[in-house]
């Protein structure tokens, strides 16, 4: 993507259309990189470019100071940055209060017959792609959708993970299961939750691998 089209991203069309005229140049930016935190690396970008554009005049050290200026300031946490961990805490907060979460301790008591290490089956389900957990004040959940009545994971699951694609944070899947989905809809036509709609498998897959390849949740 483009410095410019992260730029649209991070500020939107109104401030583009504020800039001066420029070129455009591809920037790959890393695939972990946090949404949050592209204005303040779009901002840094454009300034270091500035300043290697003007690498043929003036002082070497000055300029090798600025870009380390520009580097520390990364390292700070702007508003939009803070604004934007506010936000997502209070979602993380809203999905863990709304929702039944399952301890690793706790689903290894509903088993049937609980194997030594209290850690387990959970561990080895996630390991194994069946099952995700979520971390929530320093221990990890299960939301209990996932599971069929002797607690054991549904099959579904393990498809749609698989459908989903590898995420770097696990509260994205969360939000995901959590939140209507347009392209799985009730009887009456409204979206519907994935975590409502785990009998129906074509529905659940079709819309989690819509996802990669669509703005709609």
């Amino acid at each position: 993507m483009s410095a410019q089209a992260f730029f649209d991203a991070a500020h939107g069309a109104k401030t583009r259309s504020a800039r001066e005229p420029g070129l455009s140049v591809p920037v790959t930016m890393p695939s972990g990189l946090d949404p949050a935190a592209l204005p303040s690396v779009v901002k840094a970008v454009e300034k270091a470019l500035a300043i290697l554009v003007q690498a043929q005049d003036g002082d070497v050290v000055a300029r090798a100071d600025r870009l380390a200026e520009i580097a520390t300031g990364l390292l700070e946490p702007t508003s939009d940055l803070l604004e934007d961990r506010v936000h997502r805490m209070q979602t993380l907060h809203q999905l863990f209060s709304q929702g039944d979460w399952l301890s690793a301790e706790q689903l290894h008591a509903l088993q049937a017959t609980p194997p030594k290490n209290k850690s387990q089956p959970a561990s080895d389900w996630k390991r194994r792609g069946r099952i995700f957990g979520v971390s929530h004040g320093g221990r990890e959940y299960f939301p209990s959708y996932q599971f069929d009545a002797m607690y054991e994971p549904l099959p579904v699951i393990r498809e749609v993970l698989q459908a989903f694609g590898p995420v770097a944070d696990p509260w994205v899947l969360a939000a995901w299961f959590h939140y209507p989905n347009a392209w799985i809809l009730d009887a009456q036509g409204a979206p519907l939750a994935p975590r409502y709609a785990l009998d129906r498998r074509a529905d659940l897959l079709h819309a989690a691998r819509a996802r990669a390849s669509s703005y709609v949740a």
